[in-house]
């Protein structure tokens, strides 16, 4: 891990709860797809974002920063009054496994589609015959902020399956509706044979876990998410 000053170079605004900040760190660095990083605002206060962006992209880091919670409010207000922060990187055990072809299901509830975004910008390049499905939850629409990127990745690739799933639709949503980990249920009878990454709430994650393993023969050590180091 190394703790690196990086310049921030801008702060965008996807949706009025979801910004894109990126920065531009003062030396190279190595992590890797699906890892994370701690925004250091003193000793006593870090806090971690998923990299969006991916290990190929080296003169830049992409983050999406929510700020439905107070900690994501005091980070961003940070980042906004800053020319330069301090982070520390990289962290965390659930990346990319790129030793096999097993194909891969990545699984996300609102902004945890930051972590999935670099798992699979990074297999599109890497391993391109390698089969991917993506399960992106929200309440509503606004919650699927990049929905239009995937849906482009979704065209340009055939082995990409792209399934988004809200929890409380409109009467002009055509897609999946209700929980995004029963949507994956309905479409697997077996999982025996994918490789599963998840980002959401602990409980989320832990759910998958069980009813993965318990009714669809998930193999527990094939399935990945940093929530995993809590519960």
């Amino acid at each position: 891990m190394k703790t690196l000053t990086c310049k921030v170079s801008s702060v965008e605004t996807l949706t009025n709860t979801i910004y894109r900040v990126r920065l531009v760190p003062e030396t190279t660095f190595y992590f890797r797809a699906g890892q994370y990083l701690m925004v250091v605002i003193d000793e006593f206060n870090k806090y971690p974002f998923s990299l969006a962006s991916t290990p190929m992209e080296t003169t830049f880091i992409e983050l999406h920063i929510g700020i439905s919670k107070l900690n994501q409010i005091v980070v961003i207000d940070y980042i906004l009054k800053k020319k330069e922060i301090i982070v520390e990187v990289p962290r965390g055990e659930a990346w990319l496994r790129d030793n096999t072809n097993r194909p891969i299901i990545l699984i996300a509830g609102g902004i945890g589609f930051s972590y999935i975004r670099s798992i699979l910008l990074t297999v599109l390049v890497k391993q391109p015959e390698r089969k991917v499905s993506i399960y992106w939850g929200g309440r509503n629409r606004n919650h699927l902020y990049s929905l239009h990127e995937l849906e482009e990745l979704n065209l340009q690739y055939q082995q990409l399956s792209v399934i988004p799933v809200l929890e409380k639709p409109d009467k002009h949503w055509h897609g999946r509706s209700g929980k995004v980990l029963m949507s994956v249920m309905q479409d697997y009878s077996s999982l025996e044979s994918y490789d599963i990454y998840i980002a959401g709430r602990f409980e989320m994650a832990k759910t998958a876990r069980e009813y993965f393993c318990a009714e669809r023969s998930a193999v527990i050590e094939r399935i990945f998410s940093d929530a995993f180091t809590f519960i």
